[in-house]
Protein backbone atom coordinates (compact mmCIF):
# COMPACT_ATOMS: atom_id res chain seq x y z
CA UNK A 1 0.00 0.00 0.00
CA UNK A 2 1.12 3.24 -0.71
CA UNK A 3 1.43 6.36 1.30
CA UNK A 4 -1.65 7.70 0.30
CA UNK A 5 -3.73 3.95 0.90
CA UNK A 6 -2.18 4.91 4.66
CA UNK A 7 -3.71 8.40 4.54
CA UNK A 8 -6.82 7.43 3.33
CA UNK A 9 -7.58 4.40 5.38
CA UNK A 10 -6.30 6.59 8.53
CA UNK A 11 -8.73 9.23 7.69
CA UNK A 12 -11.21 6.57 7.09
CA UNK A 13 -10.85 5.30 10.98
CA UNK A 14 -11.03 8.92 12.42
CA UNK A 15 -14.21 10.05 10.08
CA UNK A 16 -15.35 6.49 11.89
CA UNK A 17 -14.92 7.58 14.93
CA UNK A 18 -16.45 10.85 15.08
CA UNK A 19 -19.50 9.38 13.69
CA UNK A 20 -19.58 7.01 16.53
CA UNK A 21 -18.64 9.89 18.68
CA UNK A 22 -21.25 12.37 17.19
CA UNK A 23 -24.22 9.06 17.51
CA UNK A 24 -22.88 8.69 21.21
CA UNK A 25 -23.35 12.14 21.94
CA UNK A 26 -26.85 12.28 20.10
CA UNK A 27 -28.07 9.40 22.42
CA UNK A 28 -26.84 11.08 25.21
CA UNK A 29 -28.38 14.30 24.46
CA UNK A 30 -31.43 12.77 23.69
CA UNK A 31 -31.43 10.90 27.17
CA UNK A 32 -30.87 13.61 28.87
CA UNK A 33 -34.33 15.38 27.20
CA UNK A 34 -36.19 12.67 27.95
CA UNK A 35 -34.78 12.64 31.52
CA UNK A 36 -36.30 16.76 32.09
CA UNK A 37 -39.18 15.90 30.57
CA UNK A 38 -39.95 12.36 32.49
CA UNK A 39 -38.81 14.63 35.88
CA UNK A 40 -41.46 17.64 34.51
CA UNK A 41 -44.30 14.97 34.10
CA UNK A 42 -43.44 13.47 37.72
CA UNK A 43 -43.52 16.89 39.41
CA UNK A 44 -46.83 17.59 37.53
CA UNK A 45 -48.17 14.73 38.75
CA UNK A 46 -47.14 15.08 41.96
CA UNK A 47 -48.96 18.84 42.25
CA UNK A 48 -52.10 16.90 40.30
CA UNK A 49 -52.16 13.94 43.37
CA UNK A 50 -51.59 16.59 46.34
CA UNK A 51 -54.59 18.76 44.76
CA UNK A 52 -56.16 15.64 44.73
CA UNK A 53 -55.63 14.75 48.16
CA UNK A 54 -56.85 18.70 49.60
CA UNK A 55 -59.97 17.96 47.72
CA UNK A 56 -60.76 14.90 49.06
CA UNK A 57 -60.31 16.28 52.90
CA UNK A 58 -62.49 18.93 52.24
CA UNK A 59 -65.15 17.19 50.90
CA UNK A 60 -65.02 14.57 53.93
CA UNK A 61 -64.71 17.62 56.24
CA UNK A 62 -67.61 17.35 58.94
CA UNK A 63 -68.79 20.41 57.95
CA UNK A 64 -68.87 19.87 54.77
CA UNK A 65 -70.74 16.88 55.37
CA UNK A 66 -73.23 18.55 57.49
CA UNK A 67 -74.19 20.75 54.82
CA UNK A 68 -74.63 18.46 52.30
CA UNK A 69 -76.56 16.56 54.71
CA UNK A 70 -78.47 19.71 55.25
CA UNK A 71 -79.19 20.59 51.37
CA UNK A 72 -80.79 17.02 50.86
CA UNK A 73 -83.26 17.50 53.63
CA UNK A 74 -81.81 15.40 56.50
CA UNK A 75 -82.07 16.95 60.14
CA UNK A 76 -79.78 16.15 63.20
CA UNK A 77 -82.28 15.11 65.73
CA UNK A 78 -81.37 14.84 69.46
CA UNK A 79 -81.69 11.34 70.62
CA UNK A 80 -85.01 10.97 72.74
CA UNK A 81 -83.38 8.67 75.47
CA UNK A 82 -80.35 6.62 76.44
CA UNK A 83 -80.13 2.68 77.01
CA UNK A 84 -79.74 2.76 80.71
CA UNK A 85 -76.32 0.83 81.92
CA UNK A 86 -75.74 -1.61 84.64
CA UNK A 87 -72.53 -1.24 86.81
CA UNK A 88 -70.14 -3.96 86.63
CA UNK A 89 -68.12 -4.88 89.88
CA UNK A 90 -64.35 -4.77 88.34
CA UNK A 91 -61.41 -4.72 90.17
CA UNK A 92 -59.04 -2.24 88.40
CA UNK A 93 -56.17 -2.34 90.86
CA UNK A 94 -56.16 -6.25 90.72
CA UNK A 95 -53.26 -7.40 89.21
CA UNK A 96 -53.68 -8.48 85.49
CA UNK A 97 -52.80 -12.34 84.55
CA UNK A 98 -53.89 -15.32 86.04
CA UNK A 99 -55.83 -15.50 89.03
CA UNK A 100 -53.54 -16.51 92.67
CA UNK A 101 -53.33 -19.93 93.26
CA UNK A 102 -55.86 -20.91 96.35
CA UNK A 103 -53.56 -20.08 99.68
CA UNK A 104 -55.84 -21.78 102.28
CA UNK A 105 -54.70 -24.12 104.42
CA UNK A 106 -55.46 -27.55 103.73
CA UNK A 107 -57.12 -28.56 106.90
CA UNK A 108 -59.12 -25.59 106.20
CA UNK A 109 -60.58 -26.67 102.87
CA UNK A 110 -61.08 -30.09 104.28
CA UNK A 111 -63.24 -28.19 107.10
CA UNK A 112 -65.33 -26.61 104.42
CA UNK A 113 -65.35 -29.93 102.88
CA UNK A 114 -67.28 -31.30 105.44
CA UNK A 115 -69.12 -28.25 106.72
CA UNK A 116 -70.41 -28.06 102.98
CA UNK A 117 -70.37 -24.14 103.49
CA UNK A 118 -66.80 -23.97 101.39
CA UNK A 119 -63.69 -22.55 101.72
CA UNK A 120 -64.99 -18.81 101.84
CA UNK A 121 -67.77 -19.73 104.43
CA UNK A 122 -65.61 -20.70 107.05
CA UNK A 123 -62.97 -18.46 106.00
CA UNK A 124 -65.39 -15.42 107.30
CA UNK A 125 -66.78 -17.15 109.90
CA UNK A 126 -62.95 -18.10 111.45
CA UNK A 127 -62.39 -13.91 111.20
CA UNK A 128 -64.84 -12.90 112.87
Amino acid sequence: MSVFGHAYVGVGAVLIAVLFYLAIAAQITQSSYDISRLQDQQRQLIAEQDQLRYQEVTLHAPAQVQQQAAQSGMQRIVPASYVPGQQVAVDLGAPVGASPADTTPLWLRAVAAILNGGTRDVQAATKK
